[in-house]
């Protein structure tokens, strides 16, 4: 009995030790300004609300669980290990040019990730700058270039040093300016929630389109097979894959559902990229205002510098003279990948979460998604030869 109890522990620790890197991945300044809230999630109400939710955990709990699948059968490590295997391009003998296909082809879709990314962070940052000092969007966003590509110089250090805090913290404002919230409007949030007739017309768009860009948004998640490889050392078989792909899966959506509340009592009125941020500036106190504001600006300038040094960090392999120094070949690939963001950005973070983000889920949906499917069978067959031997 012991055991037995031993042993759950042991699969939950697993489980929540992956469900808690997602949850710090997604726990970002773009999550934390509401701009997921507004884009996807609360736009047609709060009925519409609940669904949208809904459907998001059940694609984002099966992704991860095929592709933790993957990586268990596979024994795969790195993200690259893991696009080949999806591919059956894996062993030694593999089709050489294929694997450089296959290669270059999912290179293209990360930097399309880090772009993404990236340009929303500057946006972001140059909206709250515009917000809190009057400074123009565009310049907030060129001083965001400059010092996103200084603190890439030292992305891997600022990164583990300050994620699990930024994490903490944005968590904790969040559940606060909720709070605030539920004293404020919480009788109008009470009324909103399963209601599927107040919203509906707030967007201007169809629902239909609504949720068509809601699940062309959601199959971005396919590609977390390819970073948990790195951190599933853990999972031992099927249970685990099915539990911790479960339990990122509410994690994540309990994050969506904790933004779209805090947004949903205060539209159509702040159907915007910065919700949340106007919300504390314009109901709940110059306190909680600072507050958000310090925590989200620690959020979007730990975003922009980690993909501008992993893109850094790929490049830098290929340029062979020793005449310029580490550092500085990191900050000038770096900054030569922040100019590319900043015109990006210059989109306004809602049509990038809206129209890229959407974009790159539809690559996936294609990509990685059909070949996540079609893994089932092929685990099934690798676990029949498995037995037989």
């Amino acid at each position: 009995m012991s055991e037995e109890k031993y042993t759950f522990r042991m699969r939950f620790s697993t489980w929540f030790g992956l469900a808690a890197l997602v949850f710090g991945a997604f726990c970002g300044g773009a999550m934390a300004s509401g701009a997921y809230a507004t884009s996807y999630f609360a736009r047609y109400g709060g009925g519409h609300l609940l669904a949208f939710v809904l459907i998001f955990i059940a694609i984002m709990a099966l992704c991860c669980i095929l592709g933790l699948n993957v990586i268990r059968a596979y024994k795969v490590t790195d993200y690259n290990g893991f696009y080949l295997t999806l591919y059956g391009l894996q062993n030694p003998g593999a089709n050489p040019v294929l694997k450089q296909i296959v290669g270059l082809f999912f290179d293209c879709f990360t930097i399309l990730s880090g772009i993404t990314a990236c340009s929303g962070a500057m946006a972001l940052f140059g909206s709250l700058a515009n917000s809190m000092t009057g400074v123009p969007v565009q310049a907030g966003s060129i001083i965001a270039a400059f010092m996103f590509a200084v603190l890439s110089v030292y992305g891997g250090a600022f990164l583990r040093k300050f994620n699990s805090v930024m994490t903490l913290a944005l968590t904790g404002s969040l559940l606060a300016i909720l709070i605030a919230v539920c004293a404020l409007r919480g009788d109008v949030l009470l009324n909103l929630l399963g209601n599927f007739q107040v919203g509906v017309d707030w967007s201007g768009a169809s629902l239909a389109t609504g949720y068509t860009m809601l699940i062309s948004y959601c199959f971005n998640v396919c590609s977390w097979g390819a970073t948990l490889s790195s951190y599933s050392e853990k999972i031992r078989d099927q249970k685990d894959a099915i539990g911790s792909g479960i339990l990122i899966a509410v994690f994540v959506g309990a994050l969506f559902f904790v933004t779209s509340c805090i947004v949903l009592p205060f539209l159509p009125e702040e159907l915007n990229s910065t919700p949340i941020l106007n919300i504390c500036q314009n109901y709940l106190g110059s306190t909680l205002t600072v507050i958000y504001w310090v925590v989200i600006f620690i959020a979007v300038i730990t975003t922009g510098p980690t993909f501008a040094f992993s893109i850094a960090a790929r490049f830098i392999k290929l340029w062979k003279s020793d005449a310029v120094g580490q550092k500085l070949k990191v900050f000038i690939i770096a900054m030569g990948f922040m100019i590319i963001c900043f015109f990006v950005s210059l989109m306004g973070l809602m049509k990038i979460v809206q129209i890229m983000l959407t974009s790159t889920g539809a690559i996936a949906a294609f990509s990685i998604f059909v070949p996540l499917v079609i893994s089932i069978f092929r685990i099934r067959k690798l676990n029949r030869e498995e037995k037989n031997q």
